[in-house]
């Protein structure tokens, strides 16, 4: 086997190896991640004529967040839906980091590519969140906040197939942030990079 095919293999093996420990991991981590995922929505979907509330559900079923929707223009409407916050940003959050420690390159740089990307991926988790709250105060009921009308609708119902719906969503978009906070142009050389011959 050539130099390359080895690199390749060796990061597609700690890869697998990382990716799957961490999914794996989701008993464990949910504690911990969920109040989280929770924090975020609350930070960011709170407040204006439609707001969210974020809430931990105490299950161990895939819907585990409770969201409240609040239409505060009157008339007043609430409603709610519920959220998985493994499949909408657990699987992202662990795809990230498992391509940046299985990168070969250096380790201060899969520091710093660590943090870009968990950065990053965490904007993409963001916007897997929002888009069935501007979904939701978007549709002709009590709850409509948003008008966006037929362009607007189409646009939506295309984010939320690509982005949220689509099974590889989770993972195709965080393979382009690693892709991008993890290589420089020069790192395609250690492929041919031969190792230094042992002396005795």
């Amino acid at each position: 086997m050539s130099r390359p095919a080895r690199r390749i293999a060796g990061f597609v093996l700690r890869f697998a190896l990382l990716y799957g420990i961490l999914v794996l991991a989701w008993p464990l981590a949910r504690p911990l991640y969920r109040p989280f995922y929770c924090f975020l929505g609350n930070v960011l979907f709170q407040g204006g004529e439609g707001s969210a509330t974020f809430r931990s559900l105490d299950t161990d079923a895939a819907l585990d967040v409770e969201v409240m929707l609040h239409k505060r223009s009157p008339p007043p409407a609430t409603g709610t839906a519920t959220n998985n916050s493994k499949g909408v940003g657990y699987l992202p959050i662990v795809t990230i980091v498992a391509l940046v420690l299985a990168t070969p390159i250096p380790w201060k740089r899969r520091r710093r590519a660590l943090w870009q990307g968990l950065a990053l991926v965490t904007l993409f988790v963001a916007v897997r969140i929002g888009i069935p709250i501007v979904r939701d105060f978007s549709k002709p009921d009590a709850l409509q906040v948003h008008h966006p009308g037929a362009l607007g609708v189409w646009a939506l119902g295309v984010a939320e197939r690509a982005l949220l719906a689509a099974p590889a969503s989770f993972f195709v978009v965080p393979i382009l942030v690693w892709a991008l906070v993890a290589f420089r142009r020069q790192d395609w050389e250690l492929l041919e990079r031969r190792q230094p011959t042992e002396t005795a």
